[in-house]
């Protein structure tokens, strides 16, 4: 009798290394995250903080402010995470699970937020163009109470109703070991607080999601619309053509009045007016060979800005960077809510069932880790400010 019993027991310590042995992959990779991620968005707020190759504007701001959110959650949240799964089911300390879902609901909360100011910038600019935009102190006033304020207020309740979980396992012998969990305590598993504060996370990340789709639909038909008006301007623009900014000919009839079209520009804030073109019978051989050389040389300078490579031919790249990044966003948290729907089926689950369970059900770090990679891919004057950070630095100590 006694060796059965014997032969069912599995202390907490050998279930804890049996999963732990399991997870070390994945633990290692976290770390790498941590790594990259901190080491990444260090590297972003120094070079847009200090480059002077960096105006003062919305894009700017929104890129520091995540830099900052991914930096402390790449500093606190990853580690805490790696630290937790080297002791996931004995873990005993309440002050660090506390501080652990703090950042949990707070990276998660920031973040949405955040991408949801930045869709409704990038819709004003490109949607609305003539309607008054957001100004870059009003965008660092908007996202200190939106991306920082009110998540803090948000993971509060979260902090609270967080605590060491005690219940049972069933080990290797088919028999239970009692576990400690960092999860919702049991007193308010069954709270009526508990579940509105889950539904609104929920509707918070299904509305604000919608949303974002939505905003981006308008803004890359519009955006697709605008590139199509610049080929169709640039395919009809010849010799018998005249800009409205100041290039005349003889007998030639000039509207003054510009088109009321906006393109975006892909490397600055402002606003490019599409010049109007139009077409005259007037403008003869005969014109052209009496001319002076004034008319020669702004012919020569229609042929420059006809044969002259155009950035208007794709997407604006602010408007693909945010798209991507929003889109990365959306399916690792979404990911990472519907695992939430099987966390209490873990004490059930093999060391490989749980370990690919924690993989996804984490895999929201990637939010945090992917901003330097679109700026080096799509940015390409952060690729050469990267490679002129440290000689930065050192004339700044200096």
């Amino acid at each position: 009798m006694n060796n059965t019993m014997d032969n069912q027991t599995e202390s907490l310590d050998e279930l804890n290394d049996r999963y732990a042995r399991a997870l070390l992959p994945l633990t290692i990779a976290f770390g790498f995250f941590a790594v990259f991620g901190f080491l990444g968005n260090l590297i972003i707020l120094l070079v847009f903080f200090f480059s002077r190759d960096y105006k003062r504007n919305n894009f700017k701001v929104f890129v520091l402010t995540l830099a900052v959110i991914d930096l402390v959650i790449c500093g606190t949240l990853i580690p805490a995470e790696m630290v937790k799964q080297r002791k996931y089911f004995e873990f005993g300390d309440v002050v660090t699970c506390k501080v652990k879902c703090f950042f949990n609901v707070f990276g998660a909360s920031s973040s949405c937020l955040a991408f949801l100011v930045i869709s409704i910038d990038r819709f004003r600019k490109v949607v609305q163009p003539f309607k008054k935009q957001m100004s870059p102190a009003n965008a660092v006033r908007v996202l200190i109470a939106v991306a920082f304020v009110f998540p803090i207020l948000l993971a509060i309740p979260g902090t609270i109703m967080c605590g060491i979980k005690t219940t049972n396992m069933t080990n290797i012998h088919g028999g239970n070991t009692t576990i400690h969990l960092c999860e919702t305590e049991k007193k308010y598993e069954n709270s009526i607080w508990r579940t509105v504060y889950k539904f609104t996370f929920i509707i918070l990340l299904v509305g604000i999601s919608v949303t974002y789709i939505v905003l981006y639909i308008f803004v890359m038909r519009e955006a697709a619309k605008q590139m199509k008006f610049i080929s169709v301007q640039r395919k009809h623009l010849s010799l018998e053509t005249v800009f409205t900014t100041g290039i005349c000919y003889q007998n030639t009839t000039v509207n003054e009045t510009p088109v009321s079209t906006i393109v975006k520009s892909d490397n600055t804030e402002s606003n490019m007016l599409v010049p109007t073109i139009i077409n005259n019978d007037s403008l003869s051989k005969g014109s052209l060979e009496n001319g002076d050389l004034k008319h020669r040389e702004s012919i020569e300078k229609i042929h420059r800005i006809n044969d002259r490579p155009q950035k208007t031919k794709h997407f604006p790249t602010k408007t693909i960077i945010w798209f991507i990044l929003t889109i990365v966003f959306i399916v690792t948290y979404f990911t990472h809510n519907v695992m939430t729907l099987n966390v209490e089926k873990i004490v059930n689950m093999s060391p490989s069932e749980f370990t690919l369970f924690s993989f996804f059900f984490r895999i929201y770090f990637l939010n945090h880790v992917f901003n330097p990679l679109v700026y080096a891919i799509f940015v390409k004057q952060f690729r050469s400010s990267c490679r002129n950070v440290i000689p930065l630095l050192l004339s700044k100590l200096r």
